[in-house]
């Protein structure tokens, strides 16, 4: 277990659904971005499931980004807080087999762990579509710079927090 008071970015996503992929771009778009001095871990989570809990144990920040389908036009996103999200307690109990698990279980099985960093970000970028194919939506592409904007933004907030 980590004792030093990092963050990690985690990427979620499948890169062969299309825009599911989106998380990998804004991954590499912060790589070229952080000072190399950062003490932060990125990390192209890819479609772990349950093992996010994993992932995530021992650092005081976490900011995950995801494609998420939450009703919007292609491309919009939004930042969440985990007291903004409603996880389901119940969804481990009835996900039916551990490879149907999302981040909704992976934040619960975490918070039941007790290993859930104290401060979590989610931003979910809308796809707009996530059949099979390895091309990235135009419309999410447009919203890349603004996108990695909003994370580099908020992990100085909680760089600036942290010392």
């Amino acid at each position: 277990m980590r004792t030093s008071r990092k963050t990690l970015i985690l990427a979620l996503g499948n890169p062969l659904r299309e825009d599911d992929g989106i998380s990998t771009a804004v991954l590499s778009m912060l790589k070229e971005r952080l000072p190399t001095a950062a003490d932060v871990d990125l990390l192209d989570g890819g479609t772990a499931g349950l093992d996010c809990a994993l992932l995530w144990e021992g650092y005081e920040n976490l900011i995950l980004i995801d494609a998420a389908d939450m009703g919007l036009p292609p491309g919009q996103w939004r930042r969440f807080g985990l007291e903004d999200m409603q996880l389901d307690e119940n969804s481990l109990r009835s996900i039916g087999a551990v490879h149907a698990a999302g981040l909704n279980e992976a934040l619960v099985l975490g918070r039941a762990l007790g290993n859930l960093p104290p401060r979590v970000i989610v931003f979910g970028i809308q796809p707009e579509t996530i059949q099979y194919g390895m091309r990235i939506s135009s419309r999410l592409l447009q919203a890349l710079p603004e996108l990695c904007e909003a994370v580099l933004h908020t992990l100085d907030l909680q760089l600036s927090i942290d010392t």
